[in-house]
């Protein structure tokens, strides 16, 4: 017997790339992570137990969803309604809670285009990415095996990444360890994640201090690259209204994937920011 809450979560689980529970769990960290057991989170998708909403909130991240986004709306309504029962929940709790389910402001272009590349998408573990954030080269060389299906040695990374050959020897040991690459023949490697559209554990999951290493090799990314085309506006809004914008943002990004070639001769970073340059004063 499933519940609404169950139902949700099993096809959020599923969306985010995760097809089994069992995968769910571990590749999302585990009990040290999500700060329960395996056995608990199996009784939650089975709809045997309802979550306490503080375990909601660990939930969130786990499952890569955005706040305030449509999805994240969708699961806490699906709790309120499995807490209350869906009685009480549409006559007394519905009229007076404002709980956005849907995806506001998405065109039917880029959900089309959503569709498409969900079966192309592939979670990165929080091992995997500890993995690609030991150090800039990690973070640079996991960039180029994740975007190639030939074969990799410690000599082809260090040539196409820039590397020194010790340190990328030193990489292809540490992601032969997480996952990110699996031996061909000695000293030979493939990556089984190359050419998939990699979804990151969300940043609440990872190690403290790992958030700040992505933007600082990702700055250094960008600074060391190229410009080839930009375009930037300014608008006056303020942060709600904005709310409905970003998944167009984050989708336009996806997007990108579709362009993707294996005979392509170039890394490009495709960039999607808003930010807040200051306030208007009374």
């Amino acid at each position: 017997m499933t519940t609404n809450f169950s139902d949700a979560l099993i096809k959020l689980r599923k969306a985010a790339g995760f097809a089994t529970a069992y995968r769910f769990f571990h590749d999302n960290g585990g009990q040290p992570v999500l700060k329960i057991t395996y056995r608990k989170y199996l009784l939650w998708e089975q709809g045997k137990v309802l979550p306490p909403i503080a375990a909601v909130t660990r939930l969130a991240p786990a499952l890569r969803l955005v706040p305030k986004s449509g999805a994240l709306g969708g699961l806490t309504a699906a709790w309120l309604r499995t807490m209350a029962g869906g009685e009480t929940y549409d006559s007394i709790l519905k009229p007076i809670i404002s709980v956005t389910e849907d995806a506001a402001g998405l065109p039917p272009m880029h959900s089309a285009m959503g569709h498409a590349l969900k079966s192309r998408k592939c979670p990165v573990t929080v091992a995997q990415a500890v993995a690609s954030l030991e150090s800039f080269d990690h973070h640079k060389a996991f960039l180029f095996v994740t975007k190639d299906e030939g074969d990799w040695s410690a000599e082809r990374l260090a040539a196409s990444a820039g590397l020194v050959k010790k340190a990328a020897a030193a990489v292809c040991k540490d992601f032969l360890g997480a996952g990110i690459l699996k031996k061909v023949k000695d000293g030979v490697f493939s990556c089984p994640m190359a050419n998939a559209l990699l979804e990151f554990p969300r940043a609440e999951l990872l190690p403290q201090g790992y958030l700040k290493r992505i933007g600082d090799y990702q700055r250094r990314l960008l600074q060391d690259g190229r410009n080839v085309w930009m375009r930037c506006g300014f608008i006056r809004s303020d942060r709600d209204a904005l709310t409905g914008y970003l998944p167009i943002i984050d989708m336009s990004v996806l997007t990108a994937h579709a362009y993707e070639a294996q005979e392509g001769g170039a890394l490009y970073a495709v960039e999607g920011r808003v930010v807040k340059v200051s306030d208007f004063k009374p």
